[in-house]
């Protein structure tokens, strides 16, 4: 760790007294969401608190994670959903043993609701993918950002999403959604990590992989939405946020490499997809066109068109799936 002193000349001092909860769901995931805590020990930044919720269905990834953090000896706590108490558990890692697996949001929401009931009104949240690896800088840079944009009310900050494996490559920098097919796509997919924001279009979303809010927006907007049990939960909390009358914006001197859909084998390459993936996506996609517009034939001629571009790919058993999920409940 670094002192304080070190860049106070880059942050009020305010900012940099305040606490920082980073939020990490594991789901059988216990080996890159341990590189990923390796990462966050690395952090140029003091006031922070981890809060790992562990929602495999097994004791087995949660073991692992304990295992590790003994090995460390770093000063950890360990508890179950019902008991996690932020005035009480108070180490630097806390790991949380969830109930049952509910899904992402719901996954996120144990530690989510838990901030919320700490009060306090000038903290950050932090929302990391498990199978993320941050750069030692990244968390300074976003409450530095967050700073510089105040009159923006940003609610929801994203940072430069950068492929784990192709560090040269980018993942995303936000998120486009279309409306004509109601899917969604990564804003600069595939470009240069050197390319300039100016040149990237305005994001709709902040992608889930990396998600920096403040607890005032937490508190105003919401937890994230448990109707949705994979994807389509970080595209309903930005269009809670504008209704709210926050913004999104992303930092992108916020470096985080993502493994890109490690545990669920959600890559944005449609060949690496897996069946539970595509299914969770068609069915969250539905709840979402159902909240915010409707399932008029726009929805369903596009999603026929997206279920025959599958077939036409030979995936015809997952064809079958999605043309359920399209028309029946």
């Amino acid at each position: 760790m670094i002192k304080k002193t070190e860049f106070t000349d880059n942050l009020n001092m305010t900012h940099l007294d305040r606490k920082v909860y980073i939020v990490i769901l594991n789901h059988k995931g216990s080996y890159d969401t341990t590189e990923c805590l390796e990462s966050i020990l690395q952090l140029n930044y003091f006031n922070y608190q981890v809060i790992v919720i562990d929602n495999s269905e097994t004791d087995l990834p949660f073991q692992i994670l304990i295992d590790w953090a003994s090995l460390k000896k770093i000063k950890f706590d360990n508890t179950i959903e019902k008991n996690l108490d932020l005035s009480i558990n108070k180490s630097q890692i806390v790991f949380v043993k969830a109930e049952k697996n509910k899904g992402f949001a719901a996954g996120n929401n144990i530690a989510l609701n838990a901030i919320l009931n700490t009060k306090e009104l000038d903290s950050y949240i932090w929302l990391l993918n498990n199978d993320t690896v941050v750069d030692k800088e990244s968390l300074k840079e976003q409450i530095s950002y967050l700073e510089r944009n105040e009159n923006s009310k940003i609610g929801i900050l994203g940072g430069k999403l950068i492929y784990y494996y192709k560090k040269d490559t980018l993942q995303a920098v936000g998120g486009k959604f279309n409306k004509k097919f109601y899917i969604s796509s990564h804003i600069g997919e595939g470009e240069s990590i050197d390319k300039l924001k100016s040149e990237f279009d305005k994001i709709d979303y902040v992608i889930g992989a990396s998600m920096f809010v403040t607890y005032k927006f937490l508190a105003d907007a919401g937890v994230l939405c448990e109707d949705f049990f994979l994807f389509y939960e970080e595209l309903d909390w930005a269009y809670r946020a504008k209704k709210k009358g926050w913004s999104l914006d992303s930092c992108l001197e916020s470096l985080v490499f993502h493994k890109e859909g490690a545990t669920i084998g959600s890559s944005y390459n449609s060949k690496q997809k897996s069946l539970f993936s595509e299914i969770n996506v068609f069915k969250s996609r539905k709840i979402f066109v159902e909240k915010y517009y409707n399932l008029g034939f726009k929805f369903y001629i596009s999603s026929l068109l997206l279920i025959l571009n599958r077939v036409r790919k030979g995936k015809f058993k997952l064809g079958l799936e999605l043309l359920k999920i399209t028309f029946y409940k």
